[in-house]
């Protein structure tokens, strides 16, 4: 084996980081980073942190609560995060993963805001996400991504195969009553409406008896 200087002590000690010294290590973070929120692998790139952002966020309660500990306000609000702020945090996260987020990443990165916020606001985290990627293809504004005016997408029609597809899967019969032809007409329907964002990707779509439907649309 290669030698080194590194001793093998089986006394050696764990060094514990004070809480003081943490929030002091924050401290010195954000006034070099411009006093702003900033994430918690951006603080673990830093070469001169006194220990990591999970022992940090553990200590101290979470990352938020230890920004706050310095005067950085991250946005704390439950359920009153704004479009733009959610928006900012998934572009956020999205670029850290370099990939889109699931649901437990979302409280790992960014600003840590839950995936709780963009069901209530888009139906589910990949719809935001697929919204997102459309403004950044540059297929809709920043006010239709932020929800102040309709997106206006053009509803593709279903292939035969696709509703053939959606049909078999769901055994064919209606997920909601489980009603069976010749009693009803199926009609395949969009989980989250195109109006909203929602595709054409077989996880949106289910089979519904037209009564259903028609309730549905009706609420």
């Amino acid at each position: 084996m290669a030698q080194d200087d590194f001793e093998f002590r089986l006394d050696a000690k764990v060094t514990r980081v004070t809480e003081k010294e943490m929030v002091e290590s924050l401290r010195v973070f954000a006034v070099r980073y411009g006093d702003r929120p900033f994430t918690t692998r951006e603080y673990d790139r830093w070469s001169d942190k006194v220990c990591n952002s999970r022992a940090i966020s553990e200590r101290l309660g979470s990352w938020r609560r230890a920004l706050a500990r310095v005067g950085i306000q991250t946005g704390v609000r439950v359920h009153r995060y704004t479009p733009r702020e959610l928006m900012d945090n998934l572009e956020l996260v999205w670029r850290e993963l370099g990939r889109p987020p699931g649901n437990p990443s979302m409280t790992r990165y960014g600003f840590r805001i839950s995936s709780k916020p963009y069901k209530t606001r888009w139906g589910s985290l990949r719809n935001a996400c697929q919204l997102l990627a459309r403004f950044k293809r540059g297929e809709i504004t920043e006010p239709q991504l932020l929800g102040t005016v309709p997106t206006r997408r053009t509803r593709a029609a279903l292939s035969l195969k696709l509703r053939w597809d959606v049909l078999k899967r769901d055994d064919y019969g209606c997920v909601v009553c489980g009603a069976r032809p010749p009693d009803v007409q199926l009609e395949v329907d969009h989980i989250l409406a195109v109006s909203r964002g929602g595709t054409n990707d077989l996880t949106n779509l289910r089979t519904l008896c037209r009564p259903c439907n028609q309730g549905k649309r009706d609420r």
